[in-house]
Formats: C-alpha cells, sequence, structure tokens
C-alpha cells in the first residue's frame, strides 16, 4: 500500500522542534540565529463580517511560497523511519 497525504503539511511543522533540528545540523550560527529570527513574531487574525479577531501568535506551519519552505519541510522530515519493521519508508 502506497499512502501519500500532503494536505496542509506545512501547517504541521512545529517551530520549536524545527528550529532543534536546525541546532544540530553543520550551519554557521549566523544562519542558525538567521532562521530563529524568521519563524519568530508572526501571528494572525481573522475578519469575518466586517469583525477582526485578536492576533494570536503562530508556532507552527512555514511560510508557503517561501523560498526556505521546501528546505524546512525536508530538514522537518529527516529523521522520520519506518514505525514498523515489515514496513519501508522511502524519502
Amino acid at each position: 500500500m502506497l499512502a501519500l497525504d500532503l494536505s496542509k503539511a506545512f501547517d504541521t511543522v512545529r517551530h520549536y522542534k524545527l528550529m532543534e533540528k536546525y541546532a544540530v545540523l553543520d550551519i554557521p550560527e549566523n544562519i542558525y540565529n538567521w532562521l530563529v529570527a524568521y519563524f519568530s513574531g508572526h501571528s494572525h487574525c481573522t475578519t469575518y463580517r466586517g469583525q477582526m479577531s485578536d492576533p494570536l501568535q503562530i508556532s507552527a506551519s512555514i511560510i508557503q511560497g517561501s523560498a526556505i519552505g521546501p528546505a524546512s519541510y525536508d530538514v522537518t522530515g529527516s529523521d522520520l523511519a519506518a514505525a514498523s519493521p515489515g514496513n519501508i519508508l522511502c524519502k
């Protein structure tokens, strides 16, 4: 069986987990600090029938269409492994 579900995949990435994975990569400290700053400080609010909700901090998701988005999603999935010995996971 082949199962593939990419619906809202970019919305499931938790920033703190992504930063933990970036921290163990061999990248310059200034690049890591830039990534931390890039994924910090985002908020979202919704307007419906002229009423706007209070902004809430976003602690998950990768901004789709950004240049860093696909690479960050790859870093997130880099340590995935098959849950059962009989399963095969191809990345």
